[in-house]
């Protein structure tokens, strides 16, 4: 018999951005530095059209800035994009609920993707 123990350290456990009340979508910054986020760095957010039962957001950081991207951008050490007209779009209540998102890394068509995924229990009382 082999044993592999579990340690409690997980290096991806703060992997998350949050909605922040005015639109803008911040991110932790064990996942600012997962992603490699700079000041003239833009993202791409997607959907998976292809089945309307999932709810994850996949995000591409792309150096530089491209016009059908969010800008990132950067206050003090924390770095967000203005995320208001994607929670629009998405119909996120970012004003009313406390949006939260776990982010993980996958392969999608070969590319490097960073999955969002919403918590459930993130909603305020």
């Amino acid at each position: 018999m082999k044993l592999r123990f579990i340690t409690p350290e997980n290096p991806d456990r703060n992997l998350r951005a949050t909605a922040h009340k005015n639109g803008k979508l911040g991110f932790s910054t064990a996942a600012a530095r997962k992603m490699r986020l700079a000041v003239g760095y833009s993202a791409a957010v997607a959907i998976n059209e292809d089945d309307p039962a999932d709810n994850h957001l996949y995000v591409i950081v792309y150096p530089g800035l491209k016009d059908d991207n969010f800008k990132i951008s950067k206050a003090g050490e924390y770095y967000y994009l203005n995320a208001k007209p994607l929670f629009e779009q998405l119909n996120i209540d970012y004003k009313n609920e406390s949006v939260v998102y776990d982010i993980s890394e996958d392969i999608v068509n070969r590319v490097n993707v960073f999955k969002f995924s919403r918590r459930l229990n993130s909603s305020l009382s």
